[in-house]
């Protein structure tokens, strides 16, 4: 399943530039998101979200550690096969799958640790993070499938110019937010003169 619909609004708008180029700037499919079910991969919109938002071509898939070893191997071939830098990899539970594709590849692995039906995505957590010495897996906060596509965009701006662009510009809105935050505290703070004040 491929995805390159835009989601996010207004705030990324200066940063997606000419949507007609895109192909011309990557010449695969440069990032997977993997997820155990179907269930699971509403966990990862906001991944996908970035993902749109900064043009960057990726694919979805299915894939289960514990469920459905052969067709988790299979699909690591087929990712190398296809030029694949970045996979992002959601789990809940014991979320074994983004550990199992990081022994199987030298591909980056991101791990994004998902709310099961119990402790609260802890245990995910431990799970992808604790990984054994030598077989690493970048892992996000619980939840936090935004992180890892902003993540593999910093990973991939090191290899594509134009990327790095994106990235630099994409700061600098952070940074306008922040700026727009204060002012609008400042201008609080003169309306309400007495009840506190701006540092």
């Amino acid at each position: 399943m491929q995805g390159n619909d835009t989601d996010e609004k207004g705030s990324f708008a200066s940063i997606q530039g000419d949507s007609n180029n895109k192909k011309e700037k990557f010449t695969t499919t440069p990032v997977s998101i993997v997820v155990p079910s179907l269930k699971l991969l509403d966990k990862m919109k906001d991944a996908i979200s970035i993902l749109d938002a900064f043009q960057v071509p990726y694919s979805i898939a299915i894939a289960a550690a514990h469920r459905a070893p052969r067709k988790t191997m299979k699909l690591v071939s087929d990712l190398e096969t296809n030029g694949t830098e970045v996979i992002i990899a959601g789990g809940a539970g014991s979320a074994h799958l983004p550990g199992m594709l990081a022994s199987l590849t030298t591909i980056t692995i991101i791990g994004v640790p998902l709310r099961g039906d119990s402790l609260d995505g802890v245990d995910s957590l431990y799970s992808i993070v604790q990984m054994p010495r030598g077989v690493p897996v970048g892992t996000m906060g619980i939840d936090s499938s935004y992180n890892a596509g902003i993540f593999a965009c910093q990973i991939l701006s090191l290899k594509y110019p134009h990327l790095k662009q994106k990235m630099v510009e994409y700061k600098r809105i952070l940074e306008k937010e922040v700026e727009a935050e204060d002012a609008q505290l400042s201008n609080d703070a003169n309306k309400q003169k007495g009840k506190y004040s701006k540092v």
